[in-house]
């Protein structure tokens, strides 16, 4: 999943607001921008791990987790077990969203 697209629309409305405020607002929302940035991507994650949690207690016996791959998030799900307790494995591979 990149995070990237949600950053930027952060950035733009960020942007957008501080015009409101004049030249003394554009400029400091320009020089917060960039470690704006950091604080977001890690917010992000951590919504994506207590989403990830709720998801897996719903799926109990099954489970969701979050790896990071670089600074992008993907999802692993391991499905619950059906008829004799083996594992039913998704059909190819389980695509990061």
């Amino acid at each position: 999943m990149d995070l990237t697209p949600y950053v930027d629309t952060l950035r733009r409305e960020l942007a957008v607001a501080a015009e409101a405020g004049g030249d003394d607002a554009r400029r400091l929302a320009e020089r917060l921008t960039a470690p704006l940035e950091s604080a977001t991507r890690l917010t992000m994650l951590n919504v994506l791990s207590a989403a990830m949690d709720e998801i897996t207690r719903e799926l109990a016996p099954g489970s969701v987790d979050v790896r990071l791959r670089g600074l992008d998030p993907e999802f692993v799900v391991t499905l619950p077990p059906v008829d004799g307790g083996a594992l039913v494995e998704p059909a190819g591979s389980v695509e990061p969203y």
